[in-house]
């Protein structure tokens, strides 16, 4: 559960910067956790279980997949729960199938894996393309009515050139990323399989440079590189639609999008997303202390319970966390890297700071994809999934058949 980070016998100063930062995490063994968890539990509610940390002033955000439960996060040991009756809940991503589930008690990381998983009943690693584009579609046309989306004639191409340039340095992502603004102060950020990055105007409007603006598209780009962006969506949209009557008018899909957002992927592919986004800045060249800023600013806000950040707060991992992690990556590369580091501040003001940037922000849709062709044409024309197995072998079995007829009858 700990590093050793809090070591007795570690350097006094380090102690002391963090605990001036207020970003420490408590050293502590899973038995320990559990023992003070059942005994302070009902003295507690308004604290951490794991650590006894005071919970955030700020407002708390709820979540869809676990009924509209309050979830909170701790600030300094991250563990999350969710509020509720009959009693509160930890909050834990399964490693092996990546959704969110509840539990009782702590599980360390070798052990966190939902019911069905623990059980053997582990789905495939990665959705079809076709269900995974269905899904996409789903999901756009259930948020079309519950967020506003804007584009920018001037702020537009700019984005967009940063998006590609990310994409280019991160394996297996989109070919040509696009953003799509979010008219709304909270700090929201998506990325979908086929590539469309939605993200907010308030998160825009928090970063400084063109080098965190780099990071921030990095680690969305690198959900859908890896697949993930696809697997959840899938994952969570059929979670949700299980959970609605048969009358459902489509909005179970918009829900598996915010439990995207306000639950992220769970502190290991957070993690990874954020390694991804730091390699794709160090190969263009961006000043990595970028990052290092932003996470501090980010951290202050939580501090101060700015409500426009409650769903980054419990998505992912403490900014102190990330913050550590980053600054070890940076340790242990290898390379060459740039004499004068660049964070194109100027350049990134003059696209999105301007006094009336956001003033000619207008409205726009959420454009869905394609659907996959159903067909002989886009069949022979090689595009790929069109087709499922099953049709093509009873279209060559019912061709082979009529042949067999004609020669029969020839005879």
């Amino acid at each position: 559960m700990d590093d050793g980070w809090h070591d007795d016998h570690r350097d006094g100063r380090r102690r002391g910067r963090r605990r001036g930062l207020r970003l420490g995490v408590a050293a502590m063994d899973v038995a320990e956790v559990n023992l003070h968890h059942a005994r302070h539990r009902s003295e507690r509610a308004d604290s951490c279980p794991r650590c006894g940390e005071p919970w955030p002033k700020g407002p708390v955000v709820t979540a869809p997949s676990f009924g509209g439960r309050a979830l909170r996060r701790c600030c300094r040991c991250g563990t999350r729960v969710a509020e509720g009756a009959p009693a509160p809940r930890l909050v834990f991503t399964c490693e092996s199938c990546g959704l969110p589930f509840l539990a009782s008690t702590i599980l360390p990381h070798g052990e966190q894996r939902c019911v069905p998983c623990a059980s053997g009943s582990i789905p495939p690693e990665l959705p079809d393309r076709d269900l995974a584009a269905a899904a996409e579609h789903e999901v756009r046309a259930a948020l079309a009515t519950r967020w506003r989306f804007r584009t920018s004639a001037t702020a537009q191409p700019y984005l967009d050139r940063i998006a590609r340039q990310i994409a280019l340095r991160i394996a297996g992502a989109p070919a040509d990323p696009r953003i799509v603004l979010v008219d709304t102060q909270d700090h929201r950020a998506l990325a979908l399989p086929s590539g469309t990055l939605l993200v907010s105007t308030g998160l825009i409007a928090f970063l400084e440079d063109e080098a965190e603006l780099a990071f921030v598209l990095g680690h969305e780009i690198a959900h859908a590189a890896s697949g993930e962006a696809a697997v959840r969506l899938v994952r969570l949209g059929f979670q949700a639609t299980a959970r609605e009557s048969a009358a459902s008018d489509g909005l179970c899909w918009s829900d598996a999008a915010v439990d995207l957002v306000r639950l992220g992927y769970g502190r290991r592919r957070e993690c990874d997303a954020d390694a991804a986004a730091l390699k794709a800045m160090l190969d263009l060249e961006y000043e990595p202390q970028s990052i290092g800023r932003y996470l501090q600013r980010l951290h202050d806000a939580i501090e101060r319970g700015d409500a426009a950040v409650a769903e980054t707060e419990v998505a992912h991992p403490t900014p102190f966390d990330r913050r550590r992690r980053l600054e070890r990556a940076l340790c242990l590369r290898v390379g060459p890297t740039t004499d004068v580091p660049r964070v194109n501040r100027e350049v990134f003001r003059r696209a999105l700071t301007s006094v009336d940037w956001l003033a000619n922000l207008v409205a726009t849709e959420l454009d869905a994809p394609p659907l996959p062709q159903w067909g002989v044409t886009a069949l022979l024309e090689g595009k790929p999934g069109v087709l499922s197995t099953t049709i093509i072998v009873g279209v060559v079995v019912a061709a082979a058949a009529v042949v067999a007829l004609v020669t029969w009858l020839t005879l």
